[in-house]
């Protein structure tokens, strides 16, 4: 192979095993960043900033509950975003899927894409976008052919949350369940990689938009183990 071609595929390989640069922040950084304060756009979300927010959340927690935080892994990534997407694309929510085979247990999905790790596990869930109290009303506006969520007492629109908001109020509920908690504050796992995907053609029906979402959790295996 001639060497320049060699070269080019060397360094397109190196992009691929460095984070993207948000994920070098601390998270206290990445938090202080005003892009996280930014409304998502629920129609057209910017994915990257969601995904590494939940990675960046996940992290905060570790933090402050005195564990090592957890490193970014490309491999784990790409399997949490495939779950994510088909979750959306085919309508359901479970850690099996059932419309892919070769995808139907997290085992097959970071197989797939790894085997360095000796220990995984997966959070999954499913969480509105729209920033609302626990009572809110709904109506529909004939002018713009979309559903509103509104406070029932002063009919006031409730708004999506901004990436940061809706990446903490997510952590907060897998923290708030202790099956999902016991995963997210593992202190043995060394890797964590998080997505999320939002549902198509939001304002378009009475239930709030949502996201559906997914932890991908691993423990690396010793180097002498792991073939790639």
């Amino acid at each position: 192979m001639n060497w320049w071609i060699m070269f080019q595929v060397g360094q397109w390989l190196a992009r691929l095993a460095t984070p993207p640069e948000l994920y070098l922040l601390s998270d206290e950084a990445f938090f202080a960043q005003p892009i996280t304060h930014q409304m998502m756009a629920v129609g057209k979300p910017d994915t990257l900033l969601l995904d590494v927010a939940l990675f960046q959340a996940t992290n905060e927690a570790r933090r402050v509950a005195g564990l090592p935080i957890l490193q970014y892994d490309q491999a784990l990534y790409q399997a949490a975003r495939n779950h994510a997407e088909s979750m959306m694309h085919y309508d359901y929510i479970s850690h099996e899927d059932l419309y892919q085979l070769t995808e139907l247990t997290l085992l097959n999905r970071i197989q797939k894409q790894t085997n360095r790790f000796g220990q995984i596990a997966e959070n999954i869930g499913q969480y509105q976008t729209i920033d609302t109290a626990e009572w809110y009303g709904v109506r529909f506006n004939a002018r713009s052919q979309q559903y509103e969520y509104v406070d029932l007492e002063s009919q006031q629109l409730y708004q999506p949350y901004s990436y940061g908001m809706y990446a903490h109020y997510a952590v907060q509920q897998w923290l708030n369940s202790p099956h999902h908690r016991a995963n997210l504050l593992n202190p043995l796992f060394t890797h964590v990689a998080c997505a999320g995907r939002l549902s198509a053609n939001p304002y378009q029906q009475r239930r709030t938009p949502f996201g559906r979402l997914v932890q991908n959790f691993g423990l690396q295996r010793p180097l002498t183990q792991a073939s790639r």
